[in-house]
């Protein structure tokens, strides 16, 4: 493209006057129905709100910080070919400020989602008294159905204890399987504790912030002043950052979806939910940037190349997805301890979660390997749109797949509930309004960049 050409398309790289330029008045209404929904769900149900809620916003978060992961390699690797698709990420980033304010309801309903926490984990029925100083195990209530034995009936004589009873299973002592559990908890208890929980959540939302807010005003800043030492700084702190962010989003994981069953541990789970996030996040990019191409405000700024290059970095990452999952699995599954085999048992043990689990397996990695593998499909926008709308809806089943166990722990049931949607619909929705909003007030190209014309003429090999 020559720079004529890019000078003449540069009024169409913002939303005004285009179909998107009211985009985040939609998403408002979308997020006052949905907070509509949660909130009249919370009056009726708390630990249900509880779990749906942080459903919601893990699945929205994941997207938001694997934008966040897209800016900082483009500013560490100085990337020219991404610079036009760059500002849109950036924009997706900034979503973590109201992700913080939309955190507090997983802060009011802590005693619901953690067994470490303490209160009412199990419902009313089941609560055992808040230790806000130190950990107390909250046993699940299928495990309180066997917590004594049944009376002896009279004239009978007493049943001799067996090896099981011996141990006291079904005496004062409580069953072993419980009194491993809080000699296991006990040794957590220096990282597990509500006030060490507070100072952390403070420190990833600082960290997020801090990094999305500064990276988009360094470009922001380039836009008006087209000075290339604002390049610079960026590419400065990207290096920091990277390492700010991988520590930040690995105990973020430990903390608000691992510790959900914190007697089981993965140290490769903070890669894992990594991965989710950066594939949902090139998903997200892929489908929008599409979209704003079409309407207008993307147009000769955004090309097939670009997306080429776009649907390579989601397969790669697809495909690293599925490695570390199957690692996880395949290291769980050869060593067959116990306490590290009962996350997979809770998903495939009890229905429909089996299912479930297949479904992932087959829809979030198989369907779209083959899908997008091609040359061409990559090249295809349409299929292109397919493959990114799969591993979308795919993503969301994922981070259900996570949380959602954990309110049904060891029974069967599906656990789905309209407070589900809404939820997921609130988050959604704020996150979009308040990112949709942005876009209207700036650009949707970094035309100070001194990488710009690179990208515009950008060709792959």
């Amino acid at each position: 493209m020559s720079a004529a050409k890019a000078k003449d398309d540069q009024q169409n790289w913002t939303l005004k006057g285009s179909s998107w330029e009211g985009a985040w008045k939609v998403f408002a209404g979308i997020g006052v129905l949905g907070l509509a929904g949660a909130g009249a769900g919370y009056t009726m149900d708390q630990r249900r709100f509880a779990f749906s809620w942080l459903f919601a916003f893990i699945t929205v978060l994941t997207i938001t910080l694997g934008a966040l992961f897209f800016v900082l390699v483009q500013r560490l690797t100085s990337a020219g070919w991404s610079v036009t698709v760059r500002r849109t990420a950036e924009y997706f980033s900034l979503g973590v400020i109201p992700l913080a304010v939309l955190f507090v309801p997983v802060l009011l309903t802590t005693n619901h989602l953690f067994p470490w926490f303490g209160g009412e984990h199990h419902g009313a029925e089941n609560a055992a008294p808040a230790h806000h100083g130190s950990i107390e195990l909250v046993k699940p209530a299928h495990a309180q159905e066997h917590a004594a034995p049944p009376p002896v009936a009279e004239g009978h004589a007493a049943k001799p204890a067996d090896a099981h009873d011996a141990h006291g299973a079904h005496g004062p002592a409580g069953d072993p399987h419980e009194v491993i559990e809080k000699e296991i908890l006990k040794s957590k208890e220096p990282y597990l504790n509500p006030q060490f929980f507070y100072i952390r959540v403070f420190v990833y939302f600082a960290v997020w912030i801090f990094l999305a807010t500064r990276l988009f005003k360094l470009s922001q800043d380039q836009d008006k002043s087209k000075d290339p030492k604002l390049t610079l700084k960026a590419q400065a702190l990207a290096p920091a950052g990277t390492f700010l962010y991988g520590i930040t989003l690995t105990f973020a994981a430990f903390d608000w979806i691992m510790s959900l069953e914190p007697t089981w541990f993965s140290t490769i789970f903070g890669v894992i939910i990594f991965a989710c996030g950066v594939v949902s996040s090139y998903a997200v990019l892929i489908l929008v940037t599409l979209a704003l191409r079409s309407a207008g405000p993307l147009k000769g700024a955004v090309t097939i190349e670009h997306y080429h290059d776009l649907g390579k970095l989601q397969f790669g990452f697809l495909v690293f997805w599925a490695y570390v999952q199957f690692s996880q699995f395949m290291l769980i599954w050869y060593a067959a301890l116990p306490e590290e085999t009962t996350f997979f048992h809770n998903r495939w043990d009890y229905e429909p979660w089996k299912n479930v689990s297949l479904a992932i397996l087959g829809v979030h990695f198989v369907i779209p390997f083959f899908w997008t593998i091609s040359r061409n499909f990559k090249r295809n926008t349409d299929r292109l749109r397919i493959g990114s709308a799969i591993i979308l809806v795919m993503h969301v089943v994922d981070m259900y797949w996570y949380v959602m166990p954990n309110y049904l722990l060891g029974k069967d049931g599906f656990s789905f509930h309209w407070l589900d949607a809404a939820c997921l619909l609130a988050v959604a929705g704020v996150w979009g309004a308040f990112v949709f909003n942005r876009m209207t007030q700036h650009s949707m190209v970094p035309v100070g960049d001194p990488r710009l014309q690179r990208a515009l003429e950008f060709q792959n090999a």
